[in-house]
């Protein structure tokens, strides 16, 4: 599920915890970019749940994102560079997922209710 501030991420959270369900938190596509990769950092340690950051194309915020401490990052640049990325992430313990395009997501709109969405979808795959 993207979420965009703390609100969602601890609606979203308590949510997908009252149903029983695992649930992937990550920011929306090239977010990095421009919330900065502190901020989104700051998101997950304040929620207790890492965030898969998404840094889109951009190399540069991968390894801010490393630098940063970031342990999940989201990069769709060339696979090539994708995999030398990887490479340094796993070094420094983090995770790199490289997309060719972004999966199939719950993209939320700043002021949407996160857990009646999370809810919503859940009790609909049942």
């Amino acid at each position: 599920m993207v979420v965009h501030h703390l609100d969602q991420a601890r609606a979203a959270l308590a949510a997908a915890a009252e149903l029983g369900c695992a649930i992937e938190l990550r920011s929306a596509p090239g977010a990095a970019g421009y919330a900065g990769v502190g901020y989104l950092k700051a998101l997950g340690d304040e929620v207790g749940h890492q965030l898969l950051i998404d840094c889109g194309d951009d190399a540069g915020l991968v390894m801010a994102a490393l630098r940063t401490g970031c342990r999940r990052i989201a990069f769709s640049g060339s696979a090539e560079l994708g995999q030398r990325l990887a490479d340094m992430a796993e070094q420094l313990g983090a995770t790199l997922v490289v997309e060719a395009q972004a999966p199939e997501v719950v993209m939320l709109q700043p002021e949407d209710d996160a857990a009646a969405i999370v809810r919503g979808r859940i009790s609909g795959a049942k």
